[in-house]
């Protein structure tokens, strides 16, 4: 019904009526000839309502293959858009990559997505989708734009196992950006469910304190200079030796990450390492 009184069918109609009411008042006025040209006319919308009426309606099968194609319609849009929010997040993973190289020309980076996570691990270990075959190598570093995640513990030609920051199994030479204190970040067990690691072996008179930024050193030739740590959220005392010790808070969400990137190769990478054979892990 819809569909009869839309389009040219709704035209004809209108136009039709009027004439009708037009000639109505003339008759009324008088006029002898207006009469039978109301039957005419009358006669003619009675043929020109029955066809309209008649291309307005469609048989089940035409309905039947209309929903079919509507139904393929609404299939096509839905792909459509999976395949947008795809090409999205895809764009928004190369613009952090983008970022990370050209603050860092000499990094050589190899973008990798977390498919699995090591329930049986206390430190949040994670297995990435790339290997040796893209060039990946045990010890590479692991960051986010976000900073150090941690790195390569272990590799097979196409996935390889990230050990965490959080782990005491990682340590890297790092210093606080503000006072250029230095120590070695290690992971702590008594902080890791906190997203925290530690900065220890750091002097009694340093001047760290809460809300400084600490970075790896460079030192070592395992991890770049200036790779963001995190931020100090409190100074400790080691009640075993009475050494100080930071406590820095991740600015990743370490247990949730999904995207990462490796460092391949980086200037200076493993310089200490092959001229004394001993580096940080």
């Amino acid at each position: 019904m819809r569909e009869f009184f839309s389009g040219k069918n709704a035209k004809i109609l209108s136009i039709t009526a009027i004439v009708l009411v037009v000639l109505a008042i003339l008759g009324a006025a008088g006029h002898p000839l207006v009469s039978s040209g109301v039957n005419l006319l009358t006669k003619g919308l009675s043929q020109v309502s029955a066809a309209a009426a008649s291309e307005g309606e469609k048989t089940y099968d035409e309905l039947l293959e209309e929903n079919k194609k509507l139904k393929k319609d609404a299939a096509d849009l839905r792909t459509q858009l999976v395949d947008y929010y795809d090409i999205k997040d895809e764009n928004a993973r190369l613009w952090k990559y983008y970022r990370i190289k050209k603050t860092n020309p000499d990094y050589e980076i190899m973008p990798a997505s977390v498919i699995r996570r090591d329930s049986s691990q206390d430190f949040y270990s994670f297995t990435v989708d790339v290997g040796t075959s893209n060039g990946v190598e045990v010890q590479d570093p692991v960051i986010t734009e976000n900073g150090l995640i941690g790195f390569v513990s272990s590799a097979s030609a196409v996935s390889c196992k990230v050990t965490t920051i959080l782990s005491p199994d990682l340590q890297a030479g790092a210093v606080d950006k503000r006072t250029a204190d230095s120590g070695v970040v290690a992971g702590n067990a008594l902080y890791t469910d906190e997203n925290k690691t530690t900065l220890t072996k750091i002097d009694a008179g340093v001047r760290i304190k809460k809300g400084d930024i600490i970075t790896t050193s460079g030192i070592g030739g395992i991890y770049p200079a200036n790779l963001i740590v995190g931020e100090v959220s409190d100074i400790k005392y080691d009640s075993y030796d009475a050494t100080k010790y930071a406590v820095v808070k991740s600015y990743e969400n370490i247990k949730k990450v999904t995207d990462v990137v490796i460092l391949t190769d980086f200037k200076n990478k493993g310089e200490i390492k092959r001229i004394s054979g001993k580096g940080d892990r």
